[in-house]
């Protein structure tokens, strides 16, 4: 008697006797019954093949030989399931050895290899919402996931004709990876699993599902790339696919795979089959991963050593440059550095219309140089940055839409970039009576240049846009009292800065400009409100033809104008005819409160409706279509013909 024939007469005695269960329904899990919502159990679609075809025990006792039964199903008769079912095990068993990291591979690669098909599947009308394909996704992922993680124990990523045999027999021959990235590729350092970390505190998720495995780009600190310099510790996102081509066999059991690794920033979708599939992407990791390493000099030697950290201070990316996007330039405050835009780049680079038509850059200085200083050195990295646009034949179309975005001490310089500056307003600032009145007509022409070249200056008309965080126009009382006082004498200048305002003061005390005592004024200094370059700054003009937005810290509460971030009151941080101006409920560090990271997203949102070319997302449009329209007509008139 054949199994079948014992199975059935079994079942027959039963149901003579009463004994077979009704078909019904007991009390469910709501949280349990999505079919997507079991990641780690089999899909409903599998445990339907393997109980149609009797092959649970042999999955379960028998794993090496479940792969050869079902491949003879799928290939006498090739259906959607049985193929999805092939890569569903594939994965599953795969997990099953993950202590034989030589063995599971050979499932996970069979199982890529199963859903890579599957995918490629040319999709009929009406599978849009197929469950199943997005159950395959994650089969695709997780087994690229440790597909990568195999190769890069074993030091494979990178080479180039290798061959690994699937678990179902086929032999795969791997070529060497493939980027599309504008980052210079030999200046990436390692390459890392964002699966391999998990973010801490940011506000914002910024992941996305899709097909590929995220990873995480560590830029070298050593770049062969001279013209490009990328933040301290710069990591950038990058998502894995793998393609598979047959070798001309139908059984495909000789293969090529390639890993591409793609810039998600660059390229947010791929074609598979004519099908177009979202990437999987994750920004917050590598940014974690950024935020958590020390930085060579911290914030405070940086601004006490100047001299010690120039190497460190100028223009930075935080991704690779695209002349082909608008620069968004974030310029730190008073003892603070790179580290104090992660929160907001990682809320931002989230919204496609912000990722797709801007590039955000930094600029780090030590704030212990005067103030006027920094600005000096800010406009020559521009000027340099725009230049070699023309240099290299390159548009500056977009370079010339910039938005500058300062904090704190980092608002003045962003100021001092759009203003006008001359010997006039220099003078203009002291009394009539006041010999320094003629402090420039004094000097003699080479202290005179010297002095000109920072303190004469014309807006840059290439920015567009200026936003002020937690900015202290009118200074702050801080910068007066003993701790102000204490960390100013702390800063040691450059000597060739201390020698050049020597040299001027030298040259005033002998005219009888000024008297013996004048000091040598530090960044610190600077913010005293009755500073003589904060009063300078305040006496120029700025740029009219640009708007100006405010955004202003008030731990009292959000929306009142007025009391004090803890550093900087409203009575200095507020400017009249702004663009707008928002007050957030925050301490000094407004930059870093979601509110004031949702205002700036509205800004350069706003900022992209001057330009008709901007990249934008189609609004949602809400709309209440009815009813749903019966399918029975349909159903009626297809089983007619």
């Amino acid at each position: 008697m054949t199994r079948a024939v014992f199975v059935l007469s079994v079942s027959a005695m039963l149901l003579l006797c009463g004994c077979v269960s009704e078909i019904g329904v007991s009390a469910g899990n709501r949280n349990s019954y999505s079919l997507l919502n079991r990641p780690d159990a089999l899909m409903p679609l599998t445990s339907n093949v393997l109980a149609n075809f009797s092959l649970h025990r042999l999955y379960q006792k028998e794993p090496h030989n479940i792969l050869p039964r079902l491949e003879k199903i799928f290939f006498s008769e090739p259906r959607e399931e049985y193929l999805a079912a092939l890569a569903d095990i594939s994965s599953k068993i795969g997990q099953r050895y993950k202590n034989k990291p030589d063995l599971a591979v050979r499932y996970h690669l069979s199982a890529l290899l199963y859903s890579f098909c599957y995918l490629a599947v040319e999709t009929p009308s009406g599978q849009e919402y197929n469950p199943n394909a997005v159950l395959i996704l994650r089969i695709y992922n997780n087994s690229l996931t440790e597909l990568i993680s195999y190769l890069k124990g074993r030091e494979l990523l990178d080479k180039n004709g290798f061959e690994i045999t699937a678990a179902g027999g086929q032999v795969i021959t791997f070529k060497s990876p493939e980027f599309t990235t504008d980052a210079p590729v030999k200046d990436i350092e390692d390459l890392q699993l964002c699966a391999d970390f998990e973010s801490e505190n940011l506000i914002n998720n910024s992941r996305r599902f899709g097909i590929g495995a995220p990873l995480i780009a560590k830029m070298s600190e050593n770049q062969h790339s001279s013209d490009v310099k990328f933040a301290e510790h710069q990591m950038l996102p990058l998502t894995a696919v793998m393609t598979f081509e047959n070798k001309g066999n139908s059984s495909f059991s000789r293969c090529n795979a390639k890993i591409m690794l793609i810039d998600p920033r660059r390229m947010d979708k791929i074609t598979l089959a004519g099908k177009k599939i979202p990437l999987e992407y994750d920004f917050s990791t590598p940014i974690a991963c950024m935020a958590e390493k020390p930085l060579k000099f911290n914030s405070v030697f940086y601004t006490l050593f100047p001299a010690e950290t120039i190497s460190q201070e100028g223009l930075y990316y935080f991704e690779p440059v695209n002349p082909d996007k608008i620069p968004v330039v974030l310029i730190h405050g008073l003892m603070s550095d790179t580290k104090t835009w992660m929160q907001m780049l990682n809320t931002l680079v989230s919204d496609p219309d912000i990722r797709n038509n801007y590039q955000f850059w930094g600029m780090t200085y030590s704030s212990g140089i005067p103030i006027f200083l920094s600005a000096q050195k800010m406009r020559q990295a521009l000027n340099a940055e725009r230049q070699k646009l023309v240099a290299a034949g390159k548009s500056t179309e977009k370079f010339d839409r910039m938005v500058l975005v300062g904090h704190s001490m980092g608002g003045l310089i962003s100021r001092l970039a759009t203003s006008t500056s001359t010997e006039e307003k220099l003078s203009s600032i002291f009394p009539e009576n006041d010999p320094r009145r003629h402090a420039l007509s004094d000097l003699d022409e080479e202290n005179r240049k010297e002095l000109l070249d920072i303190i004469s200056f014309k807006p840059l008309d290439y920015v567009k846009r200026v936003v002020f965080i937690s900015v202290p126009h009118r200074g702050s009382d801080l910068a007066k009292t003993s701790i102000g006082a204490l960390g100013a004498r702390c800063i040691q200048l450059p000597a060739s800065l201390i020698r050049k305002q020597k040299k001027i003061i030298n040259n005033l005390i002998k005219t009888g400009t000024i008297k013996q005592e004048t000091p040598i004024f530090t960044g610190i200094d600077n913010l005293a409100p009755d500073n003589l370059a904060l009063k300078l700054l305040n006496a120029i003009e700025m740029n009219e033809k640009i708007p100006y937005h405010s955004i202003i810290g008030n731990r009292e509460g959000y929306g009142i104008p007025g009391g004090s971030d803890g550093i900087v009151p409203y009575s200095s941080s507020h400017i009249d005819n702004v663009a707008s101006e928002l007050v957030v409920c925050s301490g000094h560090s407004a930059q870093r409160d979601p509110l004031a990271i949702q205002e700036l997203r509205r800004i350069l949102l706003l900022h992209l409706k001057n330009y008709p070319d901007s990249k934008l997302t189609k609004p949602l449009e809400l709309k209440i279509p009815g009813s749903f329209e019966s399918t029975g007509e349909n159903i009626e008139k297809s089983n007619k013909n």
